[in-house]
């Protein structure tokens, strides 16, 4: 298990799975999520650090993540129209298609997303995301289980749904409706 430097027994920590479930079930808005992690501390398993990309329906997109490089691995929030597997408060420390010491991997990725988003903006749709989705995708590697990509979401802010394909079964989509608690296949 992994503690942020200057974890605090006497406060509750979450792990990955809780820590959606507190922004899903008590925040409206991107702001009221940051604000609902600060009072958690947060352990990662494995010896990982994650990066959860949070967004609402005013279009609010932040990545919120501990930053690597303050020893006292504060709570980072980070406006980004994407995010890879490094952290996107250091996006000038990571260059593309190799290993970056603390600050991760899959710039090339990253920059692929921005790339697609920039050509069909005037056009932005479901379909646009899936493109990049698929244009980023990774196969397993048994040398690395960061380069695995396991569950695709599109979200649809709006109408508080999300589209999911598990280990890049692009023909196997199901939707998810929070405000009906419901999951229906697509396809």
């Amino acid at each position: 298990i992994l503690y942020p430097a200057g974890y605090d027994k006497t406060r509750q920590a979450k792990n990955r799975e809780e820590t959606v479930m507190i922004y899903l079930d008590h925040a409206a808005t991107t702001a009221e999520a940051v604000a609902l992690l600060r009072e958690y501390d947060m352990f990662a398993s494995g010896g990982r650090d994650y990066h959860f990309y949070i967004t609402d329906a005013s279009g609010d997109v932040r990545v919120v993540e501990y930053d690597c490089d303050d020893p006292a691995r504060p709570l980072v929030d980070t406006p980004a129209a994407a995010a890879t597997n490094f952290y996107a408060l250091y996006p000038d420390r990571v260059k593309p298609n190799q290993r970056n010491g603390i600050y991760g991997h899959g710039r090339e990725r990253y920059d692929t997303v921005l790339k697609i988003l920039a050509q069909q903006k005037d056009v932005l749709s479901p379909l646009t995301v899936w493109d990049a989705l698929r244009a980023v995708a990774q196969e397993p590697d048994s040398k690395d289980i960061t380069s695995n990509t396991q569950w695709s979401i599109c979200f649809h802010n709006s109408t508080l749904s999300a589209d999911v394909a598990l280990r890049r079964h692009w023909d196997n989509i199901f939707r998810f409706r929070l405000t009906e608690n419901t999951a229906t296949a697509l396809s």
